[in-house]
């Protein structure tokens, strides 16, 4: 009798099933957006076959007019979502992709014996199990191979026509099946009570605005976080309702913390950008000015709310009293911890340094990373533990707990355990008091490349409006060269954006790029497998992969520009996210090797050498203003800038633009002879995204170009039970 059955298909570690839309990975789902789903099944059932582009367009998108490119950005996501998988989907160039893997099909619930098997036909499609594993036979001959004990493996193309599907369920293959549950329940046993029972019920939406928003805590009743539109405090029932602003004094004000008895919040005032500007405050809820505490860019309570542990600009952690006094430094991780967090029962404390996550004890001994070898995305921003001290929650675009088990003399941290699933980028976990909630930020990330336009003061689209960010055009003004978001690839195109070549796959994800002067290659900045920030250089005609320009450099390498001759780039050693008081910049002379430091440029970074090659401006450090190198007197000159972000030379070297990002942002340039400043587009009120949540580029006519943020951002409470 035919079998009633799901058609699922099996690749090396994955199982894909069209009928539910899951892809899975060892058994866990990996997130794919739906048509990108819709072109992995097509190649899926199609393995072994060049499906051409177009075949693929006409099939996913019917009755939808797609340019290649985008089809592309659908390649390079799965390429990305397989990971190291990558190399199942080949690019035939001319003519379209093929899936160079052999497919099988998955078992399916129910079965038949041998002989109720009918009469094979020509054509039609059979599944047999033989020594565990499950087998598609497509072939246009009669499958007489049924009968043998080891059939074809390879599901080849063919006709399309749906066929009839079979199941032929050996004695070994049921006791088989037998075991593998016998173990299953064995390890579900075992992990009863552990993280790996946990998972999410339900979602609630709390904040139905879409913007972007950073939770700071929660009191049990209300959730208190910042906003960027309009900026500020804000705190919100968790059950949702009326947003209410909470009203400060302190310019640019974010969220760091609640109070164990939800009475007083930690404060972060962000002047100089996680710079030693930044400082910390309190602040009663009920009432009672501001009370200034340190100069601090991250901090947590202690549990017991007598005790604040912060960290500084320049890479200590502290611990005073809640009053702000007796001070004293601990631990000395590095610059950029975020995401600070004390234990419940007072002995450790974990934060994020550089997107990986660490922990060491309440009076700074045992410093040491979390997870070695886990998240080497670099993304684990943000953790937080749960009332009991149990579990801790960790953010890295998806959420995922990781429980705290009792060990020989210490807590030892268990495999981390996936909580969500799907296109959904989750942020800020931040656990209810009863333990039965979480409360974080969900957001779908999706831009809009856009241009000022002055005759209308208005940002408009541009190149049709994709999501891409750092925008960047050759000399000659002939290519363009961004990357695209959130997938991360880089590509050049011509300067209407027709004709693009992909330059980078996944898991590289380049930032910063920037062309030689030649229009040869290109410059970005990329992780390395071991963490560190690092220059790398690329064919830009698509020949060649990417390489490290300084493969022996065991220090930060970030935002380079070539000299205007093409024969040397300078860049800076502060990390990419953030800025250090250690960081200075650096010349690199392409022919000899050697890297020089830049006289006095202690604190600097994001160097950009002038048109004229005359000069190199740069931002400080202390307050993220501009200052400017003159290269033949080596004498640096301050620029009365105010807060800069992403500064750009004009082409005739006369100004240089760059966003202000404090009170009312706005693109403003400033006359490198004499300083004089002025507006060139206001952003107020503007939505932009990106990695770095902001992005700022200029076309060949010095018209400013950002990338608009049209996706959602709303805070939920997520569900938490046993399953």
């Amino acid at each position: 009798m035919p079998l009633s059955t799901r058609e699922s298909y099996r690749f090396d570690e994955f199982e894909l099933d069209p009928s539910r839309r899951v892809l899975s990975r060892n058994e866990t789902p990996v997130s794919l957006t739906p048509k990108a789903f819709d072109v992995l099944s097509y190649l899926v059932l199609n393995p072994g076959r060049v499906v051409t582009k177009d075949e693929l367009l006409k099939s996913i998108w019917p009755d939808s007019f797609v340019e290649e490119g985008n089809l592309a950005q659908y390649i390079s996501a799965l390429r990305k979502a397989l990971g190291d998988k990558s190399r199942l989907i080949a690019t035939v160039p001319g003519r379209g992709y093929q899936f160079v893997v052999q497919v099988f099909a998955v078992e399916v619930e129910t079965g038949i014996s041998a002989e109720a098997l009918p009469e094979a036909r020509a054509g039609d499609i059979y599944v047999q199990r033989v020594r565990e594993r499950t087998r598609i036979v497509y072939d246009d001959a009669l499958p007489a191979q049924l009968a043998q004990h080891e059939p074809p493996l390879l599901l080849t193309g063919g006709s399309s026509r749906r066929a009839r599907v079979w199941l032929w369920v050996t004695a070994s293959a049921l006791c088989g099946a037998l075991i593998a549950l016998v173990a299953l329940a064995a390890y579900f046993v075992e992990r009863l009570n552990g993280a790996a029972q946990l998972r999410i019920s339900s979602y609630t939406q709390i904040t139905h605005d879409g913007h972007t928003k950073f939770i700071g805590g929660t009191d049990g009743s209300r959730i208190y976080f910042t906003q960027d539109q309009p900026f500020g405090m804000v705190e919100v029932s968790v059950s949702g309702g009326v947003v209410a602003p909470i009203l400060t004094t302190l310019p640019n004000p974010w969220v760091g913390d609640v109070s164990p008895d939800g009475s007083t919040l930690l404060l972060i005032s962000q002047v100089g950008g996680m710079g030693p500007a930044d400082s910390l405050w309190s602040l009663r809820l009920l009432g009672g000015p501001h009370h200034y505490l340190a100069n601090a860019v991250s901090a947590t309570w202690s549990p017991d709310g007598e005790s604040i542990a912060y960290a500084t600009a320049s890479g200590d952690i502290c611990v005073m009293h809640s009053d702000g006094t007796e001070a004293h430094r601990i631990a000395s991780p590095g610059i950029y911890v975020k995401s600070m967090a004390w234990s419940p029962d007072g002995s450790t404390i974990r934060f994020s340094k550089e997107g990986i996550l660490w922990e060491m004890t309440s009076n700074g001994s045992n410093l040491h990373q979390l997870l070695p070898g886990w998240g080497k995305s670099s993304s684990q921003w943000n953790g937080q533990w749960a009332q009991d001290g149990r579990f801790y929650f960790v953010a890295d675009g998806q959420l995922w707990v990781i429980e705290v088990r009792p060990g020989s003399g210490k807590s030892l941290p268990a495999a981390p355990v996936q909580l969500t699933f799907g296109p959904m980028v989750w942020n800020r976990p931040i656990p209810s008091q009863d333990g039965k909630k979480i409360y974080a930020s969900g957001r779908t990330n999706r831009g809009e490349l856009v241009r000022y336009d002055k005759k209308s003061g208005r940002f408009q689209p541009f190149l049709a409006g994709i999501s891409t960010e750092f925008v960047t055009f050759s000399s000659n003004g002939k290519s363009v060269a961004y990357v695209s978001y959130p997938e991360g690839v880089l590509w050049r195109a011509n300067p209407d954006g027709s004709n693009p070549t992909q330059l980078t796959d996944p898991p590289v994800y380049p930032k910063s790029p920037r062309w030689s002067p030649d229009g040869s290659e290109i410059l970005f900045v990329d992780r390395t497998p071991q963490g560190l920030d690092a220059i790398y250089i690329v064919p830009a005609d698509g020949s060649g992969k990417p390489r490290r320009l300084l493969p022996q450099d065991r220090e930060a390498e970030t935002d380079p520009g070539w000299s205007p001759d093409g024969r040397k780039i300078v860049f800076s050693t502060s990390p990419n996210v953030g800025a250090s008081s250690k960081s200075d910049l650096r010349i690199l002379d392409i022919a000899t090797g050697n890297v020089a430091v830049l006289p006095a440029s202690d604190g600097l970074l994001v160097p950009r050498w002038s048109p004229d090659g005359l000069s190199i401006a740069a931002m400080t450090l202390d307050t993220m203003a501009m200052k400017v190198f003159d290269i033949a007197r080596e004498r640096w000159t301050k620029l009365d800038s105010g807060a800069v972000a992403f500064p750009e030379w004009s082409h005739d070297g006369r100004f240089i633009y760059y966003v202000k990002w404090t009170g009312n942002p706005a693109v403003i340039r400033i006359r490198a002879a004499d300083g004089k400043r002025e507006t060139v587009a206001d952003m107020k009120g503007a939505r932009y995204t990106g990695v770095y949540t902001l992005w700022m580029g200029l076309d060949p006519t010095d018209t400013p170009l950002t990338l608009r943020d049209i996706g959602t951002d709303d805070i939920y409470a997520l569900t938490l039970e046993r399953k």
